[in-house]
């Protein structure tokens, strides 16, 4: 299992439009077969910063989910709407709690 965060950040006045494009995301990456976890999340303390949280069931999944259609469809859709290339890390997951107990 890998664990892939994505750090944005949308231009001022922008802030919006980059939530309605990544909003979509989720929808559509549900439905990729090694995507195991995909949650946006939207900062509370810096303006138009955006987060996702992505697991995965391997690397195979990492390149399947980024050669999609709809990640390509992404990277145009925001093109221009950014203050910088999304930063992206990798994790490999060790242990934690439970969403649900």
């Amino acid at each position: 299992m890998i664990i892939l965060t994505a750090t944005l950040k949308a231009k001022k006045d922008k802030e919006a439009e980059v939530e309605k494009i990544l909003v979509h995301m989720v929808s559509e990456t549900a439905q990729e077969e090694g995507a195991l976890e995909y949650r946006l999340h939207k900062s509370t303390s810096k303006p138009g910063c955006f987060f996702f949280y992505e697991k995965y069931t391997g690397q195979a999944a990492i390149d399947a989910h980024v050669a999609s259609a709809h990640y390509k469809v992404l990277g145009e859709s925001l093109d221009g709407l950014l203050e910088g290339a999304p930063i992206i890390e990798l994790y490999d997951f060790i242990d934690g709690i439970p969403e649900s107990k």
